[in-house]
């Protein structure tokens, strides 16, 4: 009789336990998604503000008593589920997520990438005027600075081109940017110019820098070879010309105009020519 009551009590003994296992099974804690919004660039960086939506979930559990908490660059945890970033470099934000049953979720970590600046880019050309008008090809040396804080400089070079208003002389190609941001390069352009052509025949070089995230910066420099010496209007010293409309808005790109009227690129740098009193205008 004795030994009857033992099996009776481990049967329900075993059962009770069964009972508690299945229960510690069905009981999980909440998982969360990260959704990052904002202006994608390149090399996983974004171009401006970025949005973070934190969003919890747990099967058979509804949303609304899930708790989720969060940090940014291991600052104190809040409570909440969106986060603004504004500023350019990188954050790291840590969070997780409970239920009303104590539940808790190991935290997760997401990284974010911003660089809403354009590189820095100068450009100097020497010489700027080419004399005498001989129709021989003078080397123009052009160098400056490309440089950027946050993602650096694209494939650590910069590209240029030459843009001839007669549409002859036009070389192209790219320079290394140095370990302290300098960069320079030699172009051969034609000392000639059209009798007719009273104000001078212009080159206008281009340089490009990209940053590692997809901004990028534009500058230019003017070369002219004068009708005569007293009439130069060369002014591609700096990294601007002087006079003409330009305006960029928007984006990374610029625009080219050659006849009158005003240029406008669509870019955080636009970036328009035009030729019409020799005016060279920049956004």
């Amino acid at each position: 009789m004795r030994s009857g009551r033992v099996a009776r009590r481990s049967k329900a003994l075993n059962l009770e336990v069964n009972r508690l296992e299945g229960r510690a099974l069905l009981s999980t804690a909440p998982t969360t998604t990260a959704a990052v919004m904002g202006r994608a660039g390149m090399n996983g960086y974004y171009l401006g503000p970025v949005t973070v939506d934190l969003t919890a979930s747990e099967p058979g559990v509804p949303a609304s008593s899930l708790t989720t908490e969060y940090r940014v660059n291991n600052g104190s945890f809040t409570t909440g589920n969106e986060i603004q970033l504004n500023d350019s470099g990188t954050d790291v934000i840590q969070y997780f997520s409970k239920d009303a049953g104590g539940n808790v979720e190991a935290t997760q970590t997401l990284t974010v990438k911003i660089d809403t600046t354009t590189p820095h880019l100068t450009e100097h050309a020497t010489p700027t005027t080419l004399w005498p008008p001989n129709h021989k090809f003078d080397t123009v040396h052009v160098s400056g600075t490309a440089t950027d804080s946050v993602s650096g400089i694209n494939g650590g070079r910069v590209s240029f081109f030459v843009r001839d208003e007669y549409g002859q002389v036009q070389p192209r190609g790219s320079a290394r940017v140095r370990a302290n941001g300098t960069y320079s390069f030699n172009v051969q352009l034609q000392a000639s110019r059209l009798g007719q052509d009273h104000d001078g025949r212009q080159y206008t070089i281009f340089v490009v820098a990209h940053s590692g995230s997809g901004r990028d910066a534009v500058r230019t420099a003017v070369v002219t070879v004068p009708h005569d010496q007293g009439h130069s209007r060369g002014n591609g010293s700096g990294s601007q010309g002087q006079g003409g409309d330009s305006q960029g808005d928007s984006g990374d790109n610029w625009g080219w105009q050659d006849q009158g009227g005003n240029s406008q690129g669509h870019g955080n740098h636009g970036h328009g020519h035009q030729k019409h009193g020799k005016g060279h205008g920049h956004g």
